[in-house]
């Protein structure tokens, strides 16, 4: 059974990791009355039934759906496994010969609309593959997926996508980490932080008394050094839930604490309403660990994967990995492939003076660094022109209320989106030329692999090619 046309905007629902233990592929669960009466698809469902329809009836190369880590008895608010879906390659030859893209989303677990856009952007390129193109849009995707290989993992966090969908305790739409059980006593954190009382490096000086556990964590000042250091003193209880899990990979400059609008940050503290604690120790996570496993599977053939997106929501940006961009990695082939987005990011087919999501690091677009990230860690360990795409906000843009885009936009998103994605999967194996104008600040995309889907009107198709 093909995935159901989507050409209007009720056309579009978002998804549950799984929301009962054998749901059938796009069929939405019985409404949650803790989720505002919304509806939902299962994400495994749904990744299964695209694998067997991509197989069975479109014959793409190389189709693989699996699940990776710890994956739940009974219960699935437990689980802390990851759906994964690759597909592409060259017909009868070794996937691995090929450039690698990762397509990741859903690691901050209320950005609903994140899971939503990667899920649609493997939808549209299986959907629309054929072995006989016969137009030059059918003709792209079919080179797209017999000389590229394409790993998509629309929910990184699945217990805390879970939580935000049929908890009924306050504010669960608001959360943000995973949902992992942090110590409730001062030995726990003894052992977490200290194990086996070795240091835990860049995390110093742990100690406890009276009932406290604290320690200091270096800010992060990369052109300054590592001098100053942020203090952080918390008492140990039951119902401390939750690591970010986008501030927990095994980089450069994990457990360095990142500024926040000239404030010391708070990505030490397990207790801190930012919800951005960066976990007791690197890749501490089983969600950390999954991903960094796909990662370096991905990469092992080549030694790295060459592009790479993590959706999140909402800011409308491109954003470049933080540390990479300070260590010097981010040089002219990164900058221009993220100015051939910015470009084909767009809500109408034709440029009118400005872009619509911005382009730089998060300190630049939002006021603070983040290390430590998905995007840190694929650029830092695989060599990938990796970024981070924060999506549009909700109606009213601001708070908590921002993440609650409305289902009947989120057409409009991924048609704004679907082109960038498509020129970072072409770009994948090969350097990307923008060259920029001033004034007016317009970037001018010189080839012609990507600058090929500025023609493309994706607007009011939904998951149909153009025509």
């Amino acid at each position: 059974m093909p995935p159901p046309q989507r050409t209007q905007p009720g056309d579009y629902h978002y998804h549950a990791y799984d929301y009962q233990p054998n749901p059938q592929a796009w069929t939405l669960s019985q409404a949650v009355a803790s989720s505002g009466g919304m509806q939902f698809y299962s994400m495994q469902a749904d990744l299964s039934a695209l694998a067997q329809f991509a197989t069975n009836t479109q014959q793409v190369p190389h189709v693989a759906v699996g699940r990776t880590g710890a994956q739940p008895v009974d219960d699935q608010a437990d689980a802390r496994d990851m759906t994964m879906l690759q597909f592409g390659g060259p017909i009868g030859g070794d996937p691995r010969s090929v450039p690698q893209v990762v397509l990741t989303g859903g690691v901050h677990a209320r950005e609903w609309v994140a899971p939503a856009i990667v899920y649609l952007i493997a939808e549209y390129l299986i959907l629309n593959y054929t072995a006989a193109p016969a137009n030059r849009y059918q003709q792209a995707i079919h080179d797209l997926l017999t000389t590229r290989h394409i790993s998509v993992i629309p929910i990184l966090n699945p217990n805390g996508n879970h939580h935000t969908i049929f908890s009924t305790t306050a504010q669960h739409r608001n959360w943000r980490k995973n949902r992992e059980a942090l110590p409730a006593t001062v030995l726990g954190w003894d052992a977490s932080l200290a194990p086996g009382g070795r240091p835990n490096w860049p995390l110093s000086n742990v100690s406890n008394t009276g009932g406290n556990i604290a320690y200091d964590a270096p800010v992060y000042k990369p052109a300054q050094g590592t001098a100053a250091t942020t203090h952080y003193s918390f008492t140990p209880q039951q119902g401390i839930v939750g690591v970010d899990v986008n501030r927990n990979f095994s980089t450069m400059f994990w457990g360095f604490v990142p500024r926040f609008h000239g404030l010391d940050g708070t990505g030490g503290d397990p207790t801190n309403v930012r919800q951005d604690y960066f976990g007791p120790a690197r890749a501490s996570e089983t969600e950390t660990l999954n991903l960094q496993a796909v990662f370096a599977d991905v990469a092992r053939a080549q030694g790295q994967f060459d592009t790479s997106i993590d959706y999140h929501s909402y800011s409308k940006l491109i954003v470049y990995p933080t540390e990479a961009w300070d260590r010097g990695l981010v040089g002219r082939r990164y900058q221009d492939l993220g100015r051939a987005m910015q470009v084909l990011i767009a809500p109408r087919m034709h440029w009118t003076g400005t872009y619509d999501y911005a382009l730089g690091t998060p300190a630049q677009t939002v006021g603070y660094d983040a290390t430590g990230s998905v995007i840190d860690r694929a650029a830092g360990a695989h060599g990938s022109r990796a970024y981070t795409i924060e999506l549009d906000p909700g109606n009213t843009g601001q708070g908590p209320a921002g993440f609650a885009l409305p289902e009947n936009q989120i057409m409009g998103v991924f048609e704004k989106n679907i082109r960038a994605a498509l020129a970072l999967i072409a770009a994948a194996g090969h350097a990307s030329r923008v060259r920029q104008r001033n004034p007016p600040r317009r970037n001018y995309i010189r080839t012609s692999a990507l600058s090929q889907f500025l023609s493309w009107n994706v607007f009011g198709r939904g998951n149909q090619l153009p025509v």
